[in-house]
């Protein structure tokens, strides 16, 4: 077996680095949100206050990972400025992925594991900031709901991260919720060359290069321009899945170079 190189063994301690950091980091911007939870303001100021904070947190994070040399990230394409009522969508290979998309992406809802609104230590800040539990059975409901009110929803609609980059084994979650709501949903394409943080890997399995990331915005996608609209519900759901995973097999072909 090939020896490790020097650069492999920091980029293994710039990882136990980044999450101390990450743990240290977030003491305060925590103890922060805890502290709304008792401040007399409105729900709605409390949690704009939280996600404001979860996003410089995030995009400190990633930025931290890059300045100790464990990846380098690009970000291509329009970032959205002013973005409301849109269902956010990524690719999902990565531990790391929602990081990047709540670090650039204002008022954003996640719908998150419901193991984390059990959870002593993530409870209170997210639903602060008004997350969404993928298990909850009003999930569409609460979705339409805050889309109404202007608020953007980041769904991966594989659910879980895949174990290769063109697996793509897509849920309806996504496409249930933007065309009972008939809203726009932006894409994001993020890939990690080579792969790293997958599903089952340690936070020290890394490869033996350091990675580079991509994160790729697009343009809006329009339900109706991909979408007979007037046929029955649960086939428009389908029509979308599919036009979903056929868009990001071809978004990450383009960048991984397939």
């Amino acid at each position: 077996m090939r020896p490790l190189s020097f650069n492999h063994y920091w980029r293994i301690c710039a990882a136990g680095i980044s999450y101390i950091t990450f743990a240290l980091g977030a003491f305060l911007p925590g103890v922060y949100i805890f502290s709304l939870a008792i401040i007399p303001m409105s729900k709605e100021t409390k949690q704009t206050k939280a996600r404001s904070c979860i996003k410089v947190l995030c995009r400190f994070y990633v930025d931290i990972m890059q300045f100790l040399g464990l990846m380098n990230y690009v970000v291509e394409g329009p970032v959205p400025k002013n973005l409301k009522g849109h269902i956010v969508v990524s690719n999902h290979s990565m531990l790391i992925d929602a990081l990047f998309a709540l670090g650039y992406i204002d008022n954003l809802c996640c719908v998150a594991k419901g193991a984390l609104f059990t959870n002593p230590f993530t409870r209170i800040p997210i639903k602060l900031a008004g997350y969404i539990a993928n298990d909850d059975p009003d999930l569409v409901y609460i979705a339409g709901n805050k889309l109404d009110n202007g608020e953007n929803i980041l769904i991966f609609p594989e659910g879980t991260r895949n174990t290769s980059d063109l697996q793509l084994e897509f849920r309806r979650g996504a496409s249930n919720i933007a065309v009972i709501n008939s809203v726009p949903l932006l894409p994001i394409t993020i890939c990690c060359m080579p792969r790293a943080l997958g599903k089952g890997e340690k936070w020290y399995d890394l490869p033996d290069v350091k990675s580079k990331i991509v994160m790729r915005f697009d343009h809006a996608i329009h339900i109706q321009d991909h979408v007979d609209t007037g046929s029955p519900r649960p086939r428009q759901y389908r029509q979308l899945t599919e036009f979903l995973r056929d868009y990001y097999k071809k978004a990450i072909s383009s960048i991984i170079g397939l």
